[in-house]
């Protein structure tokens, strides 16, 4: 008996799924493709592994989106007390920390009336927000979705002063997504990653190195994950961010390969010995090559005979 590894390819392009997900915004990140049969039982499968044959992708999702751009603050007026609540907004797109401050102080203007400054310390990466008098302060409140982005530690609730420390205590970070997560029940295999640590649905990670709009390309590593199921129809594919959170492709559409290696045993020189193998190979009867035809002695001819005696 031998152990005999079998590979298929499953080759997954986002526009033929259907979409479980935030269809109408394009996150591309939830899906599930139907299928009739992948993989099922049977009695000579020892076992079956999963891995990433390869990834073509567009690195089209942003630095500041919909879920790491929203500032909740507080204006305290000092002299009555009076305080009043703003939220402000950054439009989700591609920004650097000098861009982010030009869209920040403007917003801040609009909403509140005040020119808030910040700033960004070009040698260390750390930002800085003071009031522009004394007359009021600025509380940054722990509702808010872009302490990473802007260098503050969570649930934290910092307060700027005129005359007081204005600095922010972390560089910003403007990185985006640096890693994909694959996750997928039918595909699931015993992969831990450090968010949940246990074993879960995790197939393969993708590192995120390509420019913004860039194509995003991985290749096989040779790396393969036991498959827990023996049986496989649809495929469900979830995308995540470092954060864990769906992430949105915004409508452009990607592909994922997965080979798929089956480990059978089977009794090889049984197997060379079958008439089926033989067809395989295509070695058939009607193919051995035919017996030439044997060509009929010529007749002796008498006149000629008479001439050359």
């Amino acid at each position: 008996m031998s152990l005999i590894k079998q590979t298929k390819l499953i080759s997954l392009n986002s526009s033929d799924a259907i979409i479980q997900h935030n269809q109408s915004a394009g996150y591309l990140s939830d899906v599930i493709f139907d299928f009739k049969q992948l993989l099922g039982e049977s009695k000579n499968i020892i076992y079956s592994a999963v891995s990433v044959h390869s990834v073509d992708m567009t690195n089209s999702f942003y630095n500041v989106n919909e879920l790491n751009n929203k500032i909740n603050i507080k204006i305290t007026i000092l002299s009555g007390g009076n305080e009043t609540l703003h939220t402000i907004t950054i439009p989700v797109g591609n920004y650097s920390a000098s861009t982010y401050v030009v869209k920040f102080n403007a917003l801040f203007l609009s909403l509140t009336g005040k020119a808030g400054i910040l700033a960004i310390d070009r040698n260390n990466g750390v930002y800085s927000l003071s009031p522009d008098a004394n007359t009021y302060t600025i509380t940054i409140l722990p509702t808010s979705t872009a302490y990473t982005i802007l260098g503050l530690t969570p649930n934290t609730t910092p307060v700027f002063t005129f005359s007081g420390n204005h600095l922010f205590n972390k560089g910003c970070n403007f990185l985006g997504i640096t890693h994909l997560n694959i996750f997928s029940k039918a595909l699931a295999s015993d992969n831990i990653d450090s968010k949940s640590k246990s074993q879960n649905n995790l197939v393969s990670v993708i590192p995120v190195i390509a420019p913004s709009y860039a194509l995003i390309t991985y290749e096989s590593r040779n790396e393969e994950s036991l498959m827990k199921n023996k049986n496989v129809a649809d495929i469900d594919i979830l995308i995540t961010d470092n954060n864990g959170s769906l992430v949105n492709f915004n409508f452009i559409d990607w592909n994922i390969t997965f080979s798929i290696h089956t480990y059978r045993l089977i009794d090889v020189a049984k197997m060379v010995n079958e008439p089926e193998f033989k067809d395989l190979l295509n070695i058939k009867k009607d193919d051995k090559p035919k017996p030439k035809k044997k060509l009929p002695k010529a007749k002796p001819d008498k006149e000629l005979d008479l001439l050359l005696s």
